[in-house]
């Protein structure tokens, strides 16, 4: 499972570096604001979209006025070298921007989040908070994760009402998105802040914390100040962002367990649920074959019902025969009967239970016996096929959706009408008729 490698991820990385997520807009000042933040145009800046993949920024004792040294992952991800001292306990991760189109590059923002210690959202102040924002803050939302917001390019506001009712506006609907009462967010103008920190590096390399640089007023006036003293907080131990820190690093993690576990609930939630869905199907199946068996005894007792009716009334007219044959109005034929002395041949009554009784009943046994083949083999696949539909529905893995049952006979069916059909051939109508003869004879003799 994809949260299980995030956990197992997240639980080798707590020995590492504080990991800040920087996420925002194309054109929000994201890379302007991470040049800002390490003091050096390390990335390039643009009105197009400049980040197209994964930037893991991290530090490099080696200096170089090449700017970074980069190298490609496999999976697009890069990874750059820089001599930044704030890179030496925090790594940077610079995203695509959360409105890039492509599906990879959007793909790789959302799984890196969940790695995040902290995420930085950088927002532009001529437009805050746009759609692409708000789907990637409530995607955020589920991960429980700390987000700080930058409302960017504060230069654009003519005035502090301006900047107050943007400011109002970010925090009120963050709350809405983040589900929390505690939404952090600094104004800044990371272009000045940048501007002002290349020039005193030009000028002497001054720190950037020295005196000239904080008793400038456009780096007073860029706000960048606050930001940065609120983000090199976490970095101090002794700090309340210090130990929020540590507990952030750890809430990574927990956060992702928590949400494997979860993810764990929900699934043998919804397999508990299914399983007995599928157990209530079976029981189903089960009363209804165990209703098709019932129904086709009582219908296979109507088929016997025939044939029982079938050899009575054979037998019935046997019965008849013998008894108008005995009649004294016969006396001829008794008297055919006393001179022959069983040496002739058989006579017309005997050739009349024959042919007229024993032969016809015999075929209408056959022909009944094969309509009862027929109805219960016709019978049994359609009810199998409603069971083929029924798996196929129910657990379509199991039984392919052009499988159906044969519509011939199947063996078992064929193999009993054999028997029965062999059982009538062995019947002999001219033997049962010369016994019925026999038994005529013994009774005029007598």
């Amino acid at each position: 499972m994809e949260e299980v490698e995030l956990l197992v991820d997240a639980a080798s990385r707590l020995s590492e570096p504080f990991l800040l997520v920087i996420v925002g807009e194309f054109n929000s000042g994201k890379s302007t604001f991470i040049n800002a933040l390490l003091g050096r145009k390390y990335l390039q800046e643009g009105v197009i979209p400049t980040t197209n993949e994964i930037m893991l920024l991290s530090y490099s004792d080696v200096d170089s006025e090449s700017a970074e040294r980069c190298e490609r992952h496999p999976d697009g991800q890069y990874m750059c070298y820089l001599s930044a001292p704030i890179l030496k306990e925090m790594n940077l991760v610079d995203t695509p921007g959360t409105n890039v189109i492509l599906q990879r590059q959007q793909r790789l923002t959302e799984e890196y989040v969940p790695r995040a210690d902290l995420i930085l959202f950088v927002l532009s102040s001529d437009r805050p908070l746009t759609d692409s924002e708000v789907g990637f803050l409530q995607y955020v939302q589920q991960w429980k994760k700390k987000v700080v917001f930058v409302l960017n390019k504060l230069d654009l506001y003519r005035n502090s009402n301006e900047l107050e009712e943007a400011t109002a506006f970010v925090k009120e609907n963050a709350r809405k998105l983040l589900n929390t009462e505690d939404v952090t967010l600094f104004p800044v103008s990371s272009r000045s802040a940048l501007e002002v920190k290349l020039l005193y590096s030009k000028n002497g390399g001054q720190e950037h914390y020295g005196a000239d640089l904080f008793n400038d007023p456009r780096w007073r006036n860029s706000k960048f100040y606050d930001l940065e003293h609120y983000l090199l907080s976490f970095l101090d131990g002794s700090t309340d962002n210090g130990k929020e820190r540590v507990r952030l690093k750890l809430e990574t993690p927990i956060g992702i367990a928590d949400r494997l576990l979860t993810s764990c609930q929900r699934l043998v939630k919804l397999e508990y649920e299914k399983a007995i869905d599928d157990l209530t199907s079976i029981k189903d199946l089960v009363s209804g074959v165990n209703n098709y068996a019932v129904k086709i005894e009582a219908d296979s007792d109507s088929w016997q019902r025939q044939i029982s009716s079938l050899i009575a009334r054979a037998k019935g007219r046997a019965i008849s025969l013998m008894e108008s044959t005995l009649q004294l109005s016969n006396i001829d034929l008794i008297f055919t009967y006393t001179l022959s002395g069983g040496k002739s041949t058989p006579t017309k009554v005997t050739s009349f239970f024959q042919n007229d009784i024993l032969s016809p009943s015999l075929d209408d046994a056959v022909n009944l016996l094969s309509e009862y083949s027929t109805w219960l083999s016709s019978t049994n696949i359609r009810e199998a096929n409603i069971y083929v539909e029924c798996f196929h529905e129910r657990w379509g893995v199991l039984v392919a959706q052009e499988q159906r049952i044969p519509s011939e006979k199947n063996e078992l069916i064929n193999e009993g009408e054999k028997l029965s059909v062999k059982a009538l051939d062995g019947f002999s109508a001219s033997a049962a008729a010369k016994v019925f003869e026999e038994e005529i004879r013994e009774v005029v003799h007598r």
